[in-house]
């Protein structure tokens, strides 16, 4: 059976015209950059888990219920 083989450079062609999007949805953000005063972030580093959570109370608190561990170390975060 033999394969088909792609050109080495291939035509080009004219693009297609977008004719449904309108200037408004152009010029309408569709993503925001945060920061770590905006976005709290820590993340449960142990083997296996890497949860999200929004504070470090909350990750404290779940170590403790899900990890049986109280341990402070392995998360991750860019709000210290």
């Amino acid at each position: 059976m033999t394969r088909p083989k792609l050109p080495s450079v291939l035509q080009s062609q004219a693009a297609v015209q977008d004719v449904s999007t309108t200037k408004d949805q152009i010029n309408t953000g569709l993503a925001k950059a945060t920061n770590p005063s905006e976005t709290p972030i820590f993340i449960c580093a142990f083997t296996g888990c890497n949860r999200l959570f929004p504070s470090r109370e909350r990750i404290m608190s779940h170590r403790k219920r899900d990890h049986d561990s109280e341990d402070d170390g392995n998360i991750i975060t860019w709000n210290e």
